[in-house]
């Protein structure tokens, strides 16, 4: 009888928390697709915020090495990165330099996208929501110029600018970070999702979900 009573208490906790989790899908792929579809109104803004925010870190890093940021005609998702070294001049004395063509909208923006939908479906007050928003675009912005900085390294110790010269075993730690860190499409999801529960979730929440754990068994 007791053994019973208990799985009918299992089976009613189950039922919300299955709701809950298809309500909390299906608002954050509502909201990340709009946010992606949004791309042509808000893409020139973050753009601008990318190319700003890298030459103010990266525009003059001493030694005449230079970073500067275009956009192509053809292409309103791509920025080119480019790496100038001013001591180093080609036969016309113009600055040899190396070029990276980088999709915003689909290296940079859609982590940003993701994290935020992730936050926004969370079923929390909405005051927290939108601290955790706030924060959450902080942390995965630091990883964006983190991403850019190896990117920018990885330039600089191209043969065509040569203005690091890398050792064999930082080489190497370059190759692997820029595998992992900038070509893995992958990373910046894991990122975002380890960002997602560090922001969004307090020492409470988690007491309450080992509770129900505890009470479920």
């Amino acid at each position: 009888m007791d053994r019973e009573k208990s799985n009918a208490q299992t089976k009613s906790l189950k039922l919300p928390i299955a709701r809950e989790a298809v309500k909390f899908f299906g608002l954050f792929v509502f909201i990340y697709i709009l946010l992606m579809a949004s791309w042509p109104l808000t893409g020139a803004v973050y753009l601008n915020f990318y190319q700003t925010a890298g030459r103010l870190l990266f525009g003059s890093l001493g030694c005449g090495d230079v970073v500067r940021f275009s956009q192509p005609d053809d292409n309103g998702d791509v920025i080119n990165i480019i790496a100038l070294n001013r001591h180093r001049l080609d036969e016309n004395g113009q600055m040899t330099g190396a070029q990276l063509s980088h999709n915003i909208r689909y290296r940079e923006y859609i982590y940003a996208v993701f994290l935020t939908a992730l936050i926004a479906a969370t079923p929390l007050p909405l005051k927290r929501r939108g601290g955790a928003i706030v924060w959450g675009l902080i942390l995965i912005h630091i990883f964006i110029i983190f991403r850019l900085a190896i990117i920018i390294i990885g330039l600089f110790s191209s043969d065509m600018v040569s203005v690091l010269i890398l050792k064999p075993f930082w080489d190497n730690v370059l190759i692997i970070a820029e595998y992992i860190v900038v070509s893995n499409w992958f990373t910046g999801f894991i990122i975002s999702f380890f960002i997602w529960v560090l922001v969004s979730f307090n020492h409470q929440d988690w007491l309450k979900i080992v509770i129900q754990k505890q009470e479920e068994k």
